[in-house]
């Protein structure tokens, strides 16, 4: 027999090696009370397992309630053509009238707003230009010509006024050119819709983002809404009706 085997074998009796085996013990954790330190069959009686610590499950935190006065937010988007626009544009400078895109999306959402006014419920038929830090209301006159309504942006622009605190429905945000568009745009303050408008895109195309509050504005208006806008650009020869 090999001696090293021989010195670590552990001293068992035969009804407690049974036992210990009927119980699945390892004979390891038996500690033997008979001489020499040899296991019994009461040594396995006796046994007590060392239970497993209990580790309580991980609760995740509740979510907080939503605040009822939390805006539900909806988004539409739209390509708009723009090259009707550009031309009867180009004509007009032509005779010395000139326009900018600025000038039109105020008179075209002004426009839709004239057409359905169920979407004006909140701030009336106002419309905010979004500047540099500030914004500029405008209240839709629907006898305004396109000529005194540029006048008003530009002595707005001129102006150091701002109009943030101003009750006004829709904010009217014109991105600079570039290739990277947002798909979501977050609501200002006190504004139930935002018209974002990325003008300069390939193929004389300008993207429209409509975001809404539709806790405020009902889904099914908003999108007819920003569909009349598109019509009116698209036709602009209604700009001066």
């Amino acid at each position: 027999m090999n001696i090293a085997t021989a010195q670590t074998r552990l001293a068992v009796s035969p009804y407690a090696r049974r036992l210990a085996h009927e119980r699945s013990l390892p004979l390891e954790t038996l500690r033997g009370s008979g001489p020499g330190g040899r296991i019994l069959a009461a040594d396995v009686q006796a046994f007590v397992p060392v239970a497993a610590p209990v580790v309580s499950p991980k609760v995740a935190p509740a979510a907080a309630p939503l605040s009822p006065t939390a805006p539900r937010i909806a988004a539409f988007a739209t390509s708009v053509a723009l090259g009707a626009l550009q031309d009867l544009l180009a004509a007009l400078e032509s005779s010395g009238h000139v326009f900018a895109i600025d000038d039109v999306l105020l008179r075209a959402a002004g426009r839709a707003f004239v057409e359905m006014p169920e979407a004006a419920r909140l701030g009336g038929a106002c419309v905010a230009l979004e500047l540099a830090g500030r914004q500029t209301v405008f209240a839709v006159i629907p006898e305004m010509p396109l000529t005194s309504l540029r006048a008003m942006r530009l002595a707005a622009l001129a102006d150091s006024r701002d109009g943030t605190e101003t009750p006004a429905t829709l904010s009217l945000r014109l991105l600079p050119a570039s290739d990277i568009r947002p798909v979501m745009t977050p609501l200002l303050p006190g504004r139930a819709m935002r018209l974002t408008v990325s003008p300069d895109t390939p193929g004389g195309h300008a993207e429209c983002l409509l975001t809404i509050d539709a806790a405020s504005v009902d889904e099914a208006t908003a999108a007819a809404w920003l569909a009349t806008l598109k019509s009116v650009i698209e036709q602009p020869l209604r700009l001066f009706v």
